[in-house]
């Protein structure tokens, strides 16, 4: 068994991250569903939850058609880590987020917050899949 390239494994989940900021800014909804666990978990706001991709698939389809981004940004440089057989990686984010949400009423939010999360990955077939996210809201 060779050393696995973390160089190459770090780059890959960069990636994902840069990809989900630019899935927001462009409401690309289905990047939220697509290589995620079927026992994927949420941890946020007190609870654990265990969503589906249908319900994952409406959460975001929710949020991001009635969201206008101003900014969408990390405050600091992701940190990427992994377990010693690189099968498994951590990424923690921290990000800005400025815009306006329309409310389900019509009526418009200013959007203004940080929000920091840990997403959790497992290698499989070559790529990552998301197992789990706790997020932090400020």
């Amino acid at each position: 068994m060779t050393d696995p390239d973390f160089d190459k494994l770090r780059f890959e989940v960069l990636e994902l991250h840069k990809q989900e900021i630019e899935a927001h800014l462009n409401k690309n909804v289905d990047f939220f569903v697509h290589n995620i666990s079927e026992n994927y978990l949420s941890v946020s706001r007190g609870a654990i939850r265990k969503p589906s991709k249908d319900e994952i698939r409406s959460q975001f389809s929710n949020y991001l058609n009635n969201t206008t981004f101003v900014e969408y940004r990390d405050l600091q440089a992701p940190i990427i880590e992994f377990s010693d057989d690189g099968s498994v990686a951590w990424s923690i984010v921290r990000v800005k987020v400025t815009g306006i949400r329309t409310m389900n009423d019509g009526t418009e939010r200013e959007l203004d917050f940080v929000c920091a999360w840990i997403t959790l990955y497992r290698r499989q077939n070559d790529k990552w899949i998301r197992v789990g996210e706790v997020s932090s809201f400020k």
